[in-house]
């Protein structure tokens, strides 16, 4: 998808303005934030750095920029060498694990989280895994935790707003995704999930005028319009199979 420029001013006035004129899918689109893990990964939970070890947290930035440069395995490796449990290390384990699709393994670990001072974190990953499996109340429940948890994450509400709206739940995710943005006015994937959003309430004005405010093309347009059309097709669809008379 073509990156996304942005006007940075007074971005939520504007925002509420639009959608106020006139009044996997889960699986390709859920872990949509990778371009924001750098700053995500380095939000760290003061009391997860206690006593931390100082050549342990060099060794642990390295791994990180190699995360960063897509060189997953390699980041592994070097992960391994220090021989870490810390909860940082436990996290970016995870996190590698998910993305290259060693989700069982990815998810005991998150899981492992869960009672310390990472909590968000895990259920974070354990959101994203449940949306890669097609999964968006169970996404919604993990997420949701995680927002708890880590209400001013950016990447979190968007996931949240994401999973939302592919559980029917329009107006809550509409909620996220303008959090997201007064959170992080510059995130090309909250914008463009607004806009995926709109066009699936079939609000096609606000849905133009948020895009042309936002400088987001033509061809991103187009190609979330027909994302749209897929994901109310297939929510119609599933209306009509929980409706259906049983044999």
């Amino acid at each position: 998808m073509p990156m996304v420029k942005f006007a940075m001013n007074g971005i939520l006035p504007v925002l509420t303005g639009v959608l106020l004129m006139g009044c996997s899918q889960l699986a390709a689109r859920m872990d949509y934030s990778a371009s924001d893990e750098t700053d995500t990964r380095r939000q760290k939970d003061p009391a997860c750095e206690t006593g931390a070890d100082p050549d342990q947290n060099v060794k642990l930035d390295l791994i990180r920029k190699l995360m960063d440069s897509g060189k997953l395995y390699a980041a592994l490796a070097h992960l391994e060498e220090t021989r870490s449990t810390s909860p940082q290390s436990i996290y970016l384990r995870a996190e590698i694990l998910r993305q290259t699709n060693r989700e069982e393994k990815a998810a005991e670990l998150y899981r492992s989280l869960l009672d310390g001072c990472m909590a968000g974190k895990g259920h974070h990953g354990l959101g994203l895994i449940a949306g890669k499996e097609n999964k968006a109340s169970e996404a919604v429940y993990y997420l949701q935790k995680a927002e708890a948890e880590l209400p001013t994450d950016a990447r979190v509400r968007n996931d949240l707003g994401y999973a939302l709206m592919l559980d029917g739940q329009l107006d809550p995710a509409r909620d996220e995704f303008l959090t997201a943005l007064e959170l992080k006015g510059n995130d090309p994937l909250a914008a463009a999930n607004m806009v995926l959003l709109l066009a699936i309430m079939g609000k096609e004005q606000e849905m133009q005028a948020f895009a042309s405010y936002m400088n987001i093309d033509p061809e991103t347009v187009t190609q979330l319009r027909k994302q749209a059309e897929k994901i109310k097709a297939s929510a119609e669809n599933s209306d009509k199979q929980s409706t259906a008379a049983p044999p």
